[in-house]
């Protein structure tokens, strides 16, 4: 059984689907200029007041407690997006071990590798001794994290299911690796950038959109998705957004009726988005006559600080005027 993910319902059946995420080009974000964790003379202090082997208890995104060291200096990753966070936290000097899906940055592709997303190598991360594992309810497999808890590790899972809790995760994780201050930083950059979009279309009615997650079968976020989620800070609403499955099977005629004002999607490894204009049904959608497919980076499906460049994407190629 998966966590609510990408990899649940019709995605995680088909197993022409990639497992992992395929992320590409490197984001340049102004919290990059850490090259450590920065803490605050007040925290230097409290740290030096902390034994080094004393260890603090935290509950995870799904509920568990976990206890970890106050400064964690041996981590694993357990997902694409923990990767991403750890870097922008300034905190992979410490990282010393990653699922063969971690792509971003380029520097990630570098770290040790412990198994994939859904499968990771028990022998491998037990060997490592981490102290502290990283898991994510975006992708890992419930089985797996518990059966790495049951080995005596000490995992903690984060939970970004929304917009929300992916900032909230941010925070988190700057919290348990001891860079608080950065992930605090980190949160309100992302608050402060989604914040811009939001002034800047402000006033303007939302785009009907029909959301690609899946080309062949044809799958769609339905309610309670993520990706639902960060298509509103752009000004969409996605047709599908009221179906109670987390990812539906959707069909060409059900578009048909809809006809959304645009379709949208992310490029897809080994699953290339076509040329509609050239396929009978898809031809006739008003969005394809008036050239209003959009295929944006993959970042608008990451549950990291990342997804916030692809909201700006997104924003920026539906209404240019407003970001002149």
């Amino acid at each position: 059984m998966l966590f609510d993910s990408r990899r649940i319902s019709g995605i995680n059946q088909n197993p022409q689907i990639p497992t992992g995420f395929r992320l590409c080009s490197i984001l340049v974000l102004v919290c990059l200029t850490f090259t450590g964790c920065y803490k605050p003379a007040t925290e230097i202090r409290h740290q030096k007041s902390v034994a080094a082997s004393e260890r603090i208890a935290y509950t995870d995104g799904i509920g568990q407690q976990v206890s970890i060291p106050f400064r964690p200096q041996r981590i694993i990753s357990l997902a694409p997006n923990i990767t991403e966070i750890l870097y922008l936290l300034g905190a992979q000097d410490r990282l010393i071990g990653v699922t063969i899906q971690c792509a971003w940055p380029e520097q990630a592709k570098n770290k040790p590798k412990i198994g994939d997303l859904l499968n990771p190598n028990y022998e491998v991360i037990l060997a490592a001794k981490p102290d502290l594992v990283i898991a994510s309810t975006a992708g890992n497999d419930r089985g797996s994290i518990m059966k790495l808890t049951g080995l005596g590790l000490p995992v903690y899972v984060a939970a970004p299911r929304n917009v929300e809790k992916i900032v909230q995760s941010v925070e988190e994780i700057g919290r348990i690796t001891d860079c608080t201050e950065q992930g605090r930083r980190l949160a309100m950059q992302m608050k402060k950038r989604l914040e811009n979009v939001r002034l800047r279309i402000a006033g303007l009615p939302p785009v009907r959109a029909f959301f690609i997650t899946w080309l062949d079968p044809l799958l769609a976020p339905g309610k309670n998705t993520f990706e639902n989620d960060v298509l509103s800070l752009a000004g969409v609403t996605s047709i599908t957004s009221d179906i109670p499955q987390y990812y539906p099977r959707y069909s060409l005629e059900q578009i048909l009726v809809k006809d959304p004002d645009a379709i949208i999607t992310v490029k897809q490894e080994g699953n290339p988005i076509p040329d509609f204009r050239k396929i009978a049904g898809w031809r006739d959608l008003r969005a394809v006559k008036q050239g209003k497919v959009y295929i944006l980076t993959e970042y608008l499906q990451h549950p990291s600080p990342l997804f916030v460049d692809g909201v700006e994407e997104l924003a920026k190629k539906l209404y240019p005027e407003r970001f002149q």
